[in-house]
């Protein structure tokens, strides 16, 4: 099986599930809550069911008299249910479906309760889906979808592509183990309580019992004889010729038809019977009596014997304890299999990035400095955008497919506009030229909702905001809210020279100006960054924010740390991952959960772009790992992060990688793919 098809059948097997687990939970749950009925219902309704014993019932027209007092709208008269050898109150049931519980021995009226009423009826109308027109089919087709689509697909999975075990992925593959191990050991039984409930939703299922064990289909109702005006028995006449034919009778269940010449229907359940659904059938000449059809149990045909024993295997009425108890278990493994299946899911999509485009306009294009354009977007009808903090980035959809991501670099308080600072680099890839040479004022530019991995700690209490070149955006961003909250911080901006420093106008006219210090690197118009001296003695309330070149970055950051500043208090940005020198990569294994195939990543190649000529696609934006797009789950090795969308924390847990520029540590990497 190539690859490609594997991976589809596993998303197939996801999206089934996604799908129908709604319903099959559903369905699972309320027969869960059913499972214990026979038991639970005595107790629960204790004064319409049990009766104290007696000798001699009383007629069954005089407990169908006294229920029609009960319920004198309940209409014409369709079912009797009677338990002749146990304490049990006989039920009537009308044409509107209310049972009427009667006392059999004094004929008291113990109670009402609709078909589908109270606890568990309600739970059998979700079920079996009563609450709406043919609810069986419903329920039976998404059984059987469930049943082929899921149970079997997952058995695919599990054995095409267990990861392997290791102490160290224990604790991260809990759920994803816990998800296979149910799925394994409930599979039998699920199967089997759905291919037993299937006969019951589908009357084909039923018929090809009967053709595979080669047995009659059940032979349609008898008419009775008797001449038109004849009356029809008595109910108590009716049992009583039931009675002469099986004595000894568990339970008894008489169907009327409202068609005076149908037979009567009796479905009695011996008192040797080998389960609750064991009938034997008995069809009475409504009339006179007479036997119309006879079918004891023992001698009903193999296909209506598999029939009967499905019912009482579905119902949990086979084994006893032990049997609901097994039932009870796989239906219960449907949640679980529910939670564990899309857990995964659900946590590498709460990762990703929010998927939500604005499409705005260029109101202004202004050259800031020598290479460095900003751009002012608004909502082309004067709405107010969505709110950012400072520090925020979003992302810009260009031509052909590229997305980059640039800080926000206007005050967070200004709802009317989005403004973005960019840098035209010589190795650009195609972002920054085309910001600078397609994009125009007035152009329409697609962009993504703002989010924020390089935040302000709200419990500072002094902040050092350290900017190189074009990083100065989101530091902008940081001293206009430090400014509006009047907050303690100072900013030091580093540049090439006064024409490479963009905004520089806008810093020195602002309220916080007497707050921030540039230096240059060429020219004597200011001295150079001493960052020994900068960040020498810290103090223990200080946080300080870092964004520029990479190299920058590190001399800060590195400078910081030898200086005793703690990593809690040292906060950086990235324009992009660190990819480093491919001479410097080593080869390593990945291998996807789902087919169980490994692939070789070669020193020269990233996750993605291997993984892609193998037939693998992962969807990717960015391609720096700075958007979180390729956002994959980590089953089992230790990664090599080298994004700038995870925190620090975040890659601790050596759970997610971002597969676009992240390598391995480890000699394999297991990924939920």
């Amino acid at each position: 099986m190539p690859p490609p098809f594997r991976h589809r059948v596993l998303q197939f097997h996801r999206w089934t599930g996604l799908i129908l687990g709604v319903v099959m939970v559903m369905i699972a749950v309320t027969g869960a809550g059913m499972i214990f009925r026979p038991q639970l219902d005595p107790v629960i309704n204790r004064d319409q069911f049990a009766i104290a014993a007696c000798h001699a019932n009383l007629p069954l027209d005089t407990l169908i008299s006294n229920a029609r007092t009960a319920n004198p709208n309940g209409g014409a008269l369709t079912y009797i249910r009677l338990y002749p050898d146990t304490n049990a109150a006989a039920r009537i049931r009308f044409s509107d479906d209310k049972w009427v519980n009667i006392n059999p021995c004094s004929g008291a009226v113990l109670g009402q309760d609709n078909r589908y009423g109270g606890l568990f009826g309600t739970l059998a109308l979700l079920h079996s889906f009563h609450f709406v027109k043919n609810g069986h089919l419903i329920a039976g087709t998404v059984t059987l979808a469930f049943t082929v689509m899921l149970i079997l697909g997952g058995l695919m999975a599990w054995w095409s592509g267990r990861p392997h075990s290791s102490r160290k992925s224990v604790g991260r593959t809990f759920p994803r183990h816990l998800h296979q191990s149910t799925a394994l050991y409930a599979s039998l039984i699920l199967l089997t309580s759905a291919l037993t409930g299937l006969p019951q939703a589908f009357e084909w299922c039923r018929h090809s019992i009967y053709l595979l064990t080669g047995s009659q289909l059940p032979a349609p109702t008898p008419q009775s004889a008797a001449p038109a005006g004849v009356r029809r028995l008595s109910a108590e006449a009716v049992w009583q010729h039931a009675q002469s034919v099986m004595p000894q009778v568990r339970q008894a269940q008489i169907r009327f038809s409202e068609k005076s010449d149908d037979a009567i229907d009796i479905r009695l359940v011996g008192s040797d019977a080998p389960h609750a659904q064991a009938f034997s059938y008995l069809e009475l000449d409504s009339c006179t009596g007479k036997v119309l059809r006879f079918i004891p149990y023992a001698k009903n045909s193999l296909g209506e014997k598999i029939y009967l024993w499905a019912l009482s295997i579905h119902y949990g009425w086979v084994g006893g304890l032990f049997g609901q108890l097994l039932l009870l278990a796989g239906a219960l493994s449907i949640p679980v299999l529910a939670y564990t299946g899309i857990g995964s899911y659900l946590r590498r999509e709460s990762k990703r990035p929010a998927k939500k485009r604005l499409l705005l306009h260029i109101r202004k294009k202004t050259i800031e400095a020598k290479g460095i354009c900003s751009f002012e977007l608004v909502d082309p009808a004067g709405k107010k955008l969505p709110p950012f903090s400072s520090g925020s980035h979003i992302d810009v959809y260009l031509r052909s497919g590229l997305v980059r991501q640039y800080s926000l670099c206007n005050d967070p308080r200004e709802r009317y506009r989005y403004q973005i600072g960019v840098l035209r680099t010589s190795d650009s890839r195609g972002g920054s030229q085309a910001m600078h040479d397609d994009l125009e004022e007035g152009s329409a530019l697609e962009v993504g909702m703002p989010r924020n991995h390089f935040p302000l700690v709200p419990a500072a209490k002094r902040s050092l905001l350290i900017a190189g070149g074009i990083g100065v955006t989101p530091i902008l961003s940081m001293a206009e809210q430090l400014a509006s909250i009047e907050a303690d911080f100072s900013m030091h901006y580093c540049s090439r020279s006064l024409l490479h420093a963009g905004f520089l106008n806008r810093i020195k006219s602002s309220i916080y100006a007497q707050r921030v210090t540039f230096h240059f690197s060429e020219g004597a118009s200011s001295p150079r960054l001493d960052l020994q001296a900068l960040l020498a003695g810290p103090d223990a309330v200080t946080h300080l924010y870092v964004c520029g070149p990479v190299g920058f970055m590190d001399a800060v950051i590195d400078t910081a740390k030898k200086n005793g500043w703690s990593n809690e208090r040292l906060h950086r940005e990235y324009f992009a991952s660190e990819i480093g020198n491919p001479d410097h990569n080593v080869e390593f294994d990945v291998k996807l959960a789902s087919t169980g195939r490994i692939y070789r990543i070669t020193k020269d190649k990233s996750i993605v772009a291997a993984l892609s000529e193998a037939g693998v696609s992962i969807p990717t934006s960015c391609e720096q790992g700075v958007c979180g797009t390729c956002l994959t789950r980590v089953l089992n090795g230790e990664p090599d992060h080298r994004d700038s969308y995870l925190n620090e924390e975040d890659r601790m847990k050596n759970d997610l990688l971002l597969p676009c520029c992240s390598r391995a540590k480890s000699t394999m990497l297991v990924l939920d793919l």
